[in-house]
């Protein structure tokens, strides 16, 4: 059986919300890392490809807010003229977070 759009909807938000929160947790582990690296005198070509890759996650971070945004207006205005008999409990539940 194919997924409804309820499900398509839900498990999209979801996967965005789930990739955000990776994305926070690389930042602050790269921060930490960076930091680790002046610390100890590091090379200054390594901290400067450490520090590129921290901006390349932190520029992520945006796109996906921007993202999950419009999912959650999008799916918000799904649920509100859904007439349909599926169970909307996880979208409902999606949107109150």
């Amino acid at each position: 059986m194919s997924p409804t759009q309820v499900q398509i909807k839900v498990n999209a938000l979801k996967r965005l919300i789930k990739e955000k929160s990776l994305y926070d947790q690389e930042v602050s582990e790269q921060e930490n890392f960076v930091n680790h690296m002046k610390a100890t005198n590091a090379d200054e070509y390594e901290i400067k490809k450490q520090l590129q890759v921290l901006e390349e996650s932190q520029r992520m971070i945006p796109e996906l807010n921007d993202k999950i945004t419009e999912h959650r207006k999008e799916l918000q205005k799904f649920v509100e003229l859904y007439s349909g008999d599926e169970d909307l409990t996880e979208a409902k539940s999606l949107l109150s977070n």
